[in-house]
């Protein structure tokens, strides 16, 4: 009872002093608001540690493979320059609430940002030059640098087999391998087979091998837990049907 007694006479003396507000903010479902120490942080602090854990806020989204030959073409080195320079000097330079935990969840999710840069960068110029992009190391990806990046690199019967030999397991994974393996005859069957081959093998092979190596951020609902860690009171406005 005493804890309680000091804690309601701080919150007395807090709103008295006119140091309590509100905040208002929602997520997928529900709406809530909160009460908070003015003293603590700001509304624009709030505001933006809620960026840091908005799904697709600082990604980088920026098209690295393609599903078709012809579109290799339209993919962009300098978009994916300018959108990693943007984001991460707009993610280093946001003001949020300051803590040891919203500040880890900031550097953690500059280290995604760089590791999907760098995926990116070394796979649109794989596409046209793979001994130079491969040259590069991904850290985490030995394996798929063997399975992957090395057939593409020698190109010819190397990367037909590597093509054969993932469209293989794609066929044990699907609900149709029939459809799978009739579609696959008759790519391989194409004076455009080589083509086909560098799609498939790239876009599905390398990076999706790549991909999985990356310290993507876990959106476990830490983050909203710990968010509402910083008011005083939360209620809950609000919420939709799941």
């Amino acid at each position: 009872m005493k804890v309680f007694a000091i804690a309601l006479l701080l919150f007395s003396a807090l709103s008295a002093n006119g140091q309590i507000r509100s905040f208002k903010w929602d997520d997928e479902l529900c709406e809530y608001r909160g009460t908070y120490n003015a003293n603590k942080y700001t509304p624009e602090q709030l505001q933006n540690t809620m960026k840091l854990f908005a799904v697709g806020g600082f990604d980088i989204s920026g098209e690295a493979t393609v599903f078709k030959y012809d579109d290799i073409a339209k993919l962009s080195l300098a978009k994916l320059e300018e959108e990693y320079k943007t984001k991460t000097a707009a993610l280093t330079n946001l003001d949020i609430v300051k803590s040891p935990y919203w500040e880890d969840q900031r550097q953690s999710k500059l280290r995604e940002m760089q590791q999907k840069y760098l995926l990116s960068r070394m796979t649109i110029r794989a596409y046209s030059d793979p001994a130079g992009a491969f040259a590069e190391k991904f850290t985490g990806a030995e394996r798929c640098y063997v399975q992957f990046a090395g057939p593409i690199t020698r190109g010819g019967p190397d990367l037909l087999a590597a093509w054969r030999h993932l469209n293989e397991q794609s066929r044990a994974n699907n609900a149709d391998p029939t459809r799978v393996t009739r579609e696959f005859e008759e790519q391989y069957a194409s004076p455009d087979k080589m083509k086909y081959a560098l799609v498939e093998v790239m876009g599905f092979g390398w990076w999706n091998c790549a991909n999985h190596t990356i310290d993507y951020i876990t959106y476990d609902g830490t983050q909203e837990k710990q968010f509402k860690k910083l008011f005083i009171r939360v209620k809950t406005l609000s919420c939709d049907e799941p």
